[in-house]
């Protein structure tokens, strides 16, 4: 029986450029400062209107999107 041996070609991958831009902790951590502070923040999904949510005290707990349900907490 012969045995082949093949060579690997290193796999050339596209030059991307520079990401421009917010990251997604970004748009995540400041949707929660606006929902904390007890403002309405944009929906990281539709960018619709999020509403704070509270729980039993003054602090709110998370938020909800009125345009696409989407839930903070």
């Amino acid at each position: 029986m012969a045995t082949a041996h093949l060579e690997r070609q290193p796999l050339a991958l596209p030059r991307l450029p520079p990401r421009e831009g917010p990251t997604l902790e970004d748009v995540l951590s400041r949707a929660w400062e606006d929902l904390v502070a007890h403002r309405t923040a944009t929906c990281p999904v539709c960018d619709g209107a999020m509403v704070p949510r509270y729980g039993s005290g003054p602090s709110a707990v998370g938020g909800r999107c009125g345009a696409c349900r989407t839930e903070l907490t």
